[in-house]
């Protein structure tokens, strides 16, 4: 019994063995027959993005004929051949002379009516607001200054606005930085050796249109060494160059021209 159990067992144990070996076989013979994947490649897809998708009709045969006219679903009623209307002339009008008019009678003046007593007003009548009062101004007899300012030539000015005495730090900072600003782009100051400690002061004197009252005119120089002697000469000229070349200057104002008809413009390195 135990010999016919072993010989069963041996027996299932070899065909087992069998079998696995014949399936290794398939598998090998299916993975050899495939292609290496490191060789395939991808077949590339054309894609287009467009903005014209559905603005043309297609089909699959192309038809070059118009579309046949689409009948209604009620009939419309046929049409009768006849002859257009002849129109008719209208009749003139009768004009019938227009009767006299009738003579207008005179009518009698009317009669003038009686006056009304107006009533009195028993309410006052307002009165005035009251004038504010002055604060009376007591002669002193003194004649010291009535004939200040007076003078029996006519003046030339057309200025509607009085003339300033005295210009503030504002204004006055104003103006001459405006003076500034017209002559910088001519102004080229030397160069050489201790140059930006020169400083050239101009007397300039302008007109009410801003034009060269008289020739600009060096009044000092200050800075100068043994290093600059060279430049200072051409220190002076150059800025009074620059003064020329930006007359004559525009926009200062009129009112106060008692304070730039003239002035000293100092020159250094910047201006």
């Amino acid at each position: 019994m135990a010999a016919a159990l072993d010989r069963r067992e041996s027996i299932g144990i070899g065909l087992a063995v069998l079998g696995h070996i014949v399936l290794f076989g398939v598998l090998t013979v299916g993975f050899l027959s495939t292609p290496n994947p490191r060789k395939l490649e991808a077949t590339p897809i054309e894609i287009s993005l467009t903005d014209e998708v559905g603005l043309k009709s297609e089909a699959p045969v192309v038809n070059r004929e118009a579309p046949a006219e689409r009948l209604a679903e009620v009939p419309a009623p046929p049409t009768l051949d006849t002859p257009p209307p002849v129109e008719r002339p209208e009749p003139e009008p009768v004009v019938r002379p227009d009767p006299a008019p009738p003579k207008a009678q005179p009518q009698p003046a009317p009669k003038p009516e009686p006056k009304k007593a107006e009533p009195k007003s028993s309410a006052a009548p307002p009165k005035s607001p009251p004038r504010p009062t002055t604060k009376q101004v007591r002669p002193t007899g003194r004649l010291s200054g009535i004939v200040d300012g007076l003078t029996d030539q006519p003046s030339k000015g057309k200025a509607t606005t009085p003339q300033a005495a005295t210009i503030g730090p504002a204004v006055r900072s104003s103006v001459f930085g405006l003076i500034r600003k017209q002559v910088q782009p001519h102004w080229r100051s030397p160069t050489g050796a201790d140059v930006n400690l020169l400083v050239t002061n101009v007397e300039v004197r302008l007109n009410r249109d801003g034009s060269l009252a008289a020739e600009p005119r060096i009044v000092g120089q200050t800075g100068e060494t043994e290093s600059n002697r060279p430049q200072q000469q051409l220190h002076k000229e150059r800025a009074i160059s620059a003064i020329k070349q930006a007359a004559p200057f525009k926009g200062l104002p009129d009112e106060y021209y008692d304070a730039w008809k003239g002035f000293v413009l100092s020159f250094d390195r910047r201006l």
